[in-house]
């Protein structure tokens, strides 16, 4: 697929480029295949017997080969494709290797897979019925008691229950009839075989039900919390019966509106991780998250006791939960510095830059809406900066930077503006290009073969070059190295037969972003056109960072005829710093002129 989408994208191109091979190239030729990504990504493994290892294999071959993977265990052949799940059947140390060939070169990835008896660990209770420890029934009624556990090993379990120490079920539900007064212990034992988890009631039959509620649970604190979404709260703790005793639980309930009823109450929602009850009289402290940011919402707490008994609703309390933030800065594409005071709107809301060009909002709720920046009034037409409208969906501490491309003045008059003149240099316009960004990422991989001719050191000339550009993009734009196989590179080679040096996209990713590309460069210089040899270099790398033709003769991009100028002019380095600015993946044609 990867291969196909590759042609699609050569073949999709060629009313602007041509591709061709170097005839003077012999190393293009004949290239092991290269392995670009595998799994497992360690290459030392600790395993346990009954575990399954998936490995997988991404390969290419530089020379579009076909290509055969397959997969060995300590030197023998055990599977062949893309793909290979390995069943750990026994303990001890193998070697595990990938082999990709296309007949006459071949590439390895090697594994060390240790494998061991696991470990086995107790089952795990999440979930018990009654909730509280310290239920209580009156006599001659039933009680239900239940647990839920999991397996860390996902090995089956065997529930029982006690009284009392005598076994009375083996399930993991029981209901118990209480026939005689006094303190019962149940107990919960779960089991794989080997490893046991245990889970106690404390239960105490009466001879008759307890009537007295818990009292009224005043809140005392009420504030925003630190997180978004988040309210602390803190409350008086009461008894059981008023304020005697211990409650079995206490119940904590929000709603966005006030809850003043016992309908009211129902249809709010509980809270989870509501601490133990306190003695009467303690302050007890709870966060209570969960809830929608910048919200107000009114909170109510009750308690219960063992027989259901709960305490009156107290009047209401309001809060407001904490809200996300998000900011950012608002840059200028050519300087790359802040722009202060800059207008920054969202939703209702508008924030101005300070001197570094920095906006911040805050307290604010889930939204999907829009981001507007801009730095002149609504009723002027065009200011210094072009406006950009962001989608923005609101997320807590996200970092949004916005980008502005200046109003400046050109040399030249086969464009009006900047943002046009960035448009024509920089946006292919047709499918299968999308309307994002996109442009290399820096630094980009660059493979320069030696080549001498006429007394001219070609790659020395070129790399000398590609260093130039560094100085415009503020840091290293080429990085050279000595492999032609990296995916994502520019190369290039020398052609005696072609009429043009020439940019060629050789491959795109599957979402349209440039990877291999490359520049071939005719072999009739020599040390007295050096010069003009550097002239036509920095007009090709201008292209491999994704510059078009310019119409005007007097910029170096200029296109099917020779330019007039030696090297860049000042409006082509504020399109490349412009277009390097710009975050890849942004839509450049929402800048606008008012």
């Amino acid at each position: 697929m990867r291969l196909n989408r590759a042609v699609l994208a050569v073949g999709l191109a060629t009313a602007v480029t041509h591709a061709s091979c170097g005839s003077d190239d012999p190393a293009r030729v004949g290239r092991p295949p290269v392995v670009e990504s595998f799994k497992p990504t360690t290459r030392t493994l600790n395993t346990f017997v009954g575990d399954t290892l998936r490995f997988s294999i991404d390969a290419s071959d530089p020379d579009r080969d076909n290509l055969v993977t397959s997969y060995y265990v300590n030197e023998e052949w055990v599977a062949e494709g893309d793909d290979w799940d390995y069943p750990i059947v026994d303990t001890g140390l193998v070697a595990v290797r990938a082999r990709v060939t296309d007949g006459r070169h071949t590439s390895y990835i090697d594994w060390r897979v240790k494998s061991e008896i696991p470990i086995n660990a107790p089952p795990v209770i999440g979930t018990t019925l009654p909730f509280e420890t310290n239920p209580r029934l009156v006599i001659g009624n039933f009680m239900d008691f239940a647990v839920i556990a999991e397996d860390p090993e996902r090995l089956p379990l065997t529930y029982t229950f006690s009284v009392n120490d005598s076994l009375v079920k083996k399930d993991r539900t029981f209901r118990y009839l209480a026939s005689s007064v006094g303190n019962k212990l149940v107990r919960a034992v779960v089991s794989d075989g080997e490893k046991s988890a245990v889970h106690e009631w404390h239960l105490r039959v009466t001879t008759f039900p307890d009537a007295i509620p818990p009292a009224g649970v005043m809140i005392t604190l009420a504030e925003t919390g630190v997180e978004p979404g988040e309210v602390n709260i803190e409350w008086t703790a009461v008894g059981r019966d008023g304020m005697v005793g211990l409650p079995s639980l206490y119940q904590v309930r929000t709603s966005p509106f006030p809850i003043l009823t016992e309908t009211d109450w129902a249809r709010s929602s509980d809270r989870p991780n509501v601490p133990e009850p306190a003695t009467a009289g303690e302050t007890m402290r709870m966060v209570v998250g969960g809830l929608l940011p910048a919200r107000p919402t009114y909170v109510a707490v009750r308690a219960v006791d063992d027989f259901a008994n709960i305490s009156a609703i107290q009047p209401p309390v309001e809060v407001v939960t904490r809200g996300m933030r998000f900011g950012g800065r608002v840059i200028d594409t050519v300087t790359w510095q802040g722009i202060p005071n800059a207008i920054v709107s969202f939703g209702n809301e508008t924030r101005v830059t300070d001197q570094d060009g920095v906006y911040e909002f805050i307290e604010q709720g889930y939204a999907d809406g829009e981001i507007m920046v801009r730095d002149e009034d609504d009723d002027a037409v065009v200011g210094a900066y072009y406006n950009y409208t962001l989608t923005y969906s609101v997320k807590h501490e996200d970092v949004v930077n916005l980008y502005l491309i200046p109003n400046r003045t050109l040399n030249t008059a086969d464009y009006p503006d900047l943002l046009t003149f960035f448009r024509a240099m920089t946006d292919q316009g047709t499918i299968p290009y999308p309307s994002d960004q996109r442009r290399r990422a820096l630094p980009i991989a660059l493979y320069v073969r030696p080549y001498e001719k006429n007394n001219l050191d070609y790659a020395a000339a070129i790399r000398s070059v590609a260093a130039e550009f560094d100085e415009i993009l503020g840091g290293q734009v080429f990085l050279p190295v000595n492999d032609a196989t990296i995916a994502a590179r520019v190369e290039t080679t020398y052609n005696g037969i072609i009429s043009r040096d020439r940019y060629t996209q050789l491959t795109w990713s599957d979402d349209w972003y440039p990877l291999a590309g490359l520049i071939e460069f005719r072999v009739l210089y020599s040390a007295e056109t050096v010069e003009a040899f550097k002239q036509i270099v920095r007009h090709e790398f201008g292209h491999s960072l994704g510059l078009n033709h310019s119409n005007d003769s007097g910029h170096l991009m200029v296109g099917f005829q020779a330019a007039r100028v030696p090297t860049f002019t000042n409006d082509e380095v504020a399109v490349l710093r412009t277009f390097y600015a710009i975050p890849r993946g942004w839509n450049v044609r929402r800048f606008q002129r008012n």
